[in-house]
This record gives structure tokens, C-alpha cells and sequence, in this order.
């Protein structure tokens, strides 16, 4: 990873963030390029496996699992407390996104704009019958948003712009209730954690827009906006915000706008970047 890509990288993905602290934990030593580095299918986790410790062992001359522990034991002040850190078995290193970073983590995503790169590759003509259910999931997702507001479930600092915001800035609640009083997310509904996990993997797939080595690298828009929004209308048909839970549990109403605060934001960010369309208000 380029070093004069490592301070505004690392505030933007969690890949950027985590490939930024293994260079730092491997020092002077060398990395033998490229850093391995990939996240877990566990959609209830967002857990991260690397072997670099495997690729280094012939270099450092030391088995694995002693490079492994070294790493490990060097990367966890460095993630904390954002990611725990261990060994597995072969010298596998595992860091495992803990609920209070996460927290942190989804807070940035719903309340801070992505830093548009200086140079883009914009995605193949895509036509208009297969974006419209993207650009429906915005519309939607700006809807919720404007009769959350209205219902004083949150409270958007300017709702009556005459345009969609790339971010709609809450004035409430600030930060979102992303966990309860136990430091535990509030979001573990299946449909939920599936969301999040696919924002997560949107901007770990739009990682290498971000790093100067990689940009020329192809990043499929379509297929990642198509994937989000499939997620954003299973989230929505199978997580209440109004009725019961707005009466009953606010907090987790609030924490479920948030989601849709971060859904939004990334809709939007690739409809109109990269896919040369229209992130519309309503439909």
C-alpha cells in the first residue's frame, strides 16, 4: 500500500485502515508486496483473515506461527479498540471488528462523505430498467429519512434541500444509538447484520479507488450498488421502525434510520460517480 495514501485511506475503509496498521506493525522489515488480507463470508461477524505470516516466514526465517504471534502482539495496541486480535491455527491472523467500533465505524459511514478520488473509471452504459431498482432503494431509503424527520423519530439539521444530499447531516440524535448501555450492538437482527455487512463489503470492494496503486484496478458499480440495494429492501421488509418498536424502542428505531442514513449515502455516492445516473428523492 502506497504511505501517502495511509492517513486518508484509513478513514475510509476498514481494509484501508487494517493494511495501514500491518505496515506499521512489519516496520523496516518489508512486506514482499502486496499484504494479504480478506474478510470472512460470516455475515454475523465482520471478521478479517490474513497470512501474511505465511508469506513472510521464508524471508524472516521463522515459522509462521512465531511471526504470527509477533504481528499479533504488535497490531493489537495499534486496532484497539476497534478490533480484537488473534493467532489461528497455521498462523492465520484474525481481527475481529468489535461492536463498539463498529459502532464507530457505521457513525462515520452515515455522517461523513466519501472523499471522491481525482481520477475514476466510470462503469459501462447501464440501462435504465436495471438501475431503477437501485435508484428506487435511494428514493426509499430519502423517504424514511423525511417521515422519520417528521415524525420526530430524528432530526435532519436541513431536510428541506431542493436536491438528494450526498449526506443528510442529523442535528438527533447525535451519535446515532448504535449501542445499547452494555456496549452491545442493538442491531442483531439477521436481516440487519446482512445490511451491514454488505456496506462494509461495498467499501471494501471500492477500497481500490482510494489507493494509488490500485486505481486503474476494475471495481464492478453495478454489481455492488444492485447488491446493496437488494439488502436494503430485505432489511426493510423485515425490520420495523414505526408502530411497536418506535413506541417501545426508539433507540433501535434511531439505530435502524442510521442504517438507512449509510445506505443512502452509498447509493448515492456510486449512482452518481459511477454510474453516470440520477440518485433521485422519490419515484
Amino acid at each position: 500500500m502506497d504511505t501517502a495514501n495511509i492517513s486518508q485511506c484509513s478513514e475510509v475503509t476498514l481494509k484501508c485502515f487494517l493494511l495501514s496498521r500491518f505496515q506499521r506493525a512489519i516496520g523496516q522489515q518489508g512486506t514482499l508486496g502486496e499484504i494479504p488480507l480478506n474478510r470472512s463470508k460470516d455475515s454475523a461477524r465482520v471478521l478479517y483473515l490474513s497470512a501474511i505470516a505465511l508469506k513472510l516466514a521464508k524471508t524472516w526465517q521463522q515459522t509462521p506461527q512465531t511471526i504470527a504471534a509477533q504481528l499479533a502482539e504488535t497490531l493489537e495496541p495499534l486496532c484497539y479498540p476497534d478490533f480484537a486480535v488473534k493467532v489461528a491455527p497455521a498462523g492465520i491472523i484474525e481481527l475481529e471488528l468489535t461492536d463498539p467500533g463498529l459502532a464507530v465505524w457505521l457513525q462515520r459511514l452515515a455522517q461523513t462523505n466519501l472523499p471522491l478520488p481525482e481520477s475514476r473509471i466510470l462503469s459501462p452504459v447501464v440501462s435504465a430498467d436495471r438501475l431503477f431498482p437501485i435508484q428506487y432503494s435511494h428514493a426509499r431509503c430519502c423517504s424514511l429519512l423525511r417521515m422519520a424527520h417528521r415524525d420526530r423519530i430524528i432530526s435532519i439539521a436541513q431536510p428541506d434541500v431542493a436536491t438528494a444530499p450526498q449526506i443528510w447531516s442529523l442535528a438527533a440524535p447525535n451519535p446515532i444509538p448504535w449501542i445499547d448501555d452494555g456496549d452491545r450492538l442493538r442491531l442483531v437482527h439477521p436481516a440487519e447484520r446482512s445490511l451491514i455487512s454488505q456496506l462494509l463489503t461495498v467499501l471494501d470492494n471500492l477500497y481500490p479507488i482510494f489507493e494509488v496503486k490500485n486505481r486503474e484496478k476494475p471495481v464492478n458499480y453495478f454489481k455492488l450498488a444492485k447488491s446493496l440495494s437488494e439488502a436494503f429492501q430485505i432489511f426493510y421488509s423485515q425490520c420495523q421502525i414505526w408502530g411497536e418498536v418506535k413506541i417501545e424502542q426508539p433507540q433501535l428505531a434511531q439505530a435502524r434510520l442510521g442504517l438507512i442514513l449509510a445506505t443512502q449515502s452509498l447509493l448515492r455516492f456510486i449512482l452518481e460517480n459511477f454510474l453516470n445516473a440520477i440518485a433521485p428523492l422519490e419515484l
